[in-house]
């Protein structure tokens, strides 16, 4: 592991008064440029840390890919029959960019849709956006439709989607884009920053830097703007890939963004709270593999929680993750949700403060035992 230099510059020939290593001593005035100096240490860590940066960045990616596929293989697909409420030339537009053998017919209200139809379109009186009544067995017309708009003359139009049984249908990538990011902000708090807290504080390197004039806060949050930038990395990348599907508006974007920095807070509290408490690299590596899989099944974010029992799904839809999942899909256009995101929001930030209140507390500078 690369050495931190965190000693300040000299002045003259006056040397650095050595300072006790003492955790009780009074905390001193950050030397100009030592947090600058910390942050770039840290970042260095992070950067030579191959195991960090893949479990953060290329296995969120690996699995997104692997979500993609088995959905593709598996999703249903056209043709569909569609009734369209409105003119023959709407009809006949829309015939023509589904394609595929698609059937669509102009009916002059929904009660006149034929027998069989998969999906209902009729658009709004303001003209602002379409509403979609699917069959649920026929959930992927909703974004074949989608798929379909720009070619039509309702290019540009919201799509409002129901089923006939009055629940939003599933689309696969509204679904699995933030689940993904979820998963490689929780990647990035566990493997990234438990696991690198815990192996600084294992080899010495915590216990030097307490011995230097930086505050104690200093230290610790020189981890941040490097584990901040690849987290708004990962939020770009998912970002500009939700835009390209058409899944993002601008406003929603930026309802994302205050999503994801609620969630990186709620997640890096997790791996500030296992990297100070813990004692070995491999116990931490053990713990953050086991606990990835299971919070990760058991809040619906990569796994949708309609699969599980009705009361054991609304129980599990309030613990911290399931809840960010929640918020980051009613940014996406077609995202599934259980509760307002001003809830989620407020219930994150709840749990992310008291998390980092006993992070602090529980926080531990080196591994040996105290008495």
């Amino acid at each position: 592991m690369s050495t931190i230099d965190t000693s300040p510059p000299h002045t003259g020939s006056a040397a650095r008064t050595p300072v006790p290593d003492n955790p009780e001593r009074p905390e001193e005035a950050v030397p100009q440029g030592q947090f600058k100096a910390l942050a770039k240490g840290m970042t260095k860590e992070l950067v030579r840390d191959p195991m960090a940066l893949f479990f953060s960045v290329v296995f969120p990616v690996l699995l997104a890919g692997l979500f993609v596929t088995i959905m593709q293989l598996t999703w249903a697909g056209g043709p569909y029959k569609v009734a369209v409420v409105g003119s023959g030339t709407q009809a006949a537009q829309l015939q023509d960019a589904l394609g595929d053998g698609s059937k669509v017919t102009a009916v002059g209200s929904p009660r006149g849709a034929p027998e069989g139809t998969d999906a209902v379109v009729a658009p709004s009186a303001d003209g602002d956006s379409l509403k979609v009544v699917t069959d649920p067995e026929s959930p992927s017309v909703v974004s074949a439709l989608r798929d379909a708009l720009p070619q039509t003359g309702w290019d540009g139009r919201n799509v409002d989607a129901v089923g006939t049984d009055g629940s939003p249908p599933f689309e696969p990538m509204p679904f699995v884009l933030p689940g993904v990011l979820v998963f490689a902000l929780m990647s990035l708090a566990l493997s990234a920053t438990a696991g690198t807290l815990v192996s600084l504080r294992a080899n010495g390197t915590l216990r030097l830097l307490r011995t230097t004039p930086a505050r104690p806060q200093a230290i610790l949050t020189s981890l941040l703007p490097a584990r901040g930038a690849l987290g708004l990395g990962l939020l770009a990348v998912a970002g500009a890939v939700a835009t390209v599907l058409g899944l993002l508006t601008p406003l929603s974007g930026l309802t994302m963004l205050l999503t994801t920095a609620l969630g990186m807070w709620l997640l890096l509290a997790v791996g500030f709270l296992l990297g100070g408490t813990l004692r070995s690299p491999e116990l931490t590596n053990a713990i953050s593999g086991l606990l990835t899989p299971l919070l990760l099944m058991a809040s619906g974010v990569l796994f949708p929680l309609d699969l599980m029992p009705d009361g054991l799904a609304d129980v599990l839809s309030w613990n911290p993750v399931a809840l960010l999942g929640d918020a980051l899909r009613h940014d996406v256009t077609g995202g599934v949700t259980r509760h307002a995101q001003w809830l989620d929001w407020l219930l994150i930030a709840g749990t992310a403060a008291l998390l980092t209140v006993a992070a602090i507390r529980a926080f531990r500078w080196d591994t040996e035992k105290r008495n």
